[in-house]
């Protein structure tokens, strides 16, 4: 099984979501405060909702977000999930 296979899952034994102006998430383990643009919300809150696949991540988010379909966003998005996938605020799960 490739890496790509797998699903990606919001890390929610160790993040915390609170509401103010922006969503923004309390990683308890680093102590780190991450303020989520509109792209990270979108993900995270489909992540809230369960496991989902990258391909599914992206067009949730091109969706919420009105935005066209290019290589360059699905690029910045799997950028996206690489960024909160080292900073525990994600992770990769496999059937």
């Amino acid at each position: 099984m490739k890496r790509e296979d797998g699903r990606w899952r919001a890390n929610k034994s160790w993040v915390h979501p609170y509401e103010w102006d922006q969503t923004v998430l309390y990683h308890e383990l680093s102590g780190d405060l991450h303020i989520l643009s509109p792209i990270a919300e979108a993900v995270w809150r489909r992540l809230e909702e369960g496991p989902a696949a990258t391909a599914e991540l992206v067009n949730r988010v091109r969706g919420e977000l009105d935005l066209q379909w290019t290589a360059d966003l699905e690029e910045q998005v799997v950028a996206l999930f690489q960024e909160m996938d080292a900073s525990g605020l994600i992770e990769r799960t496999f059937p």
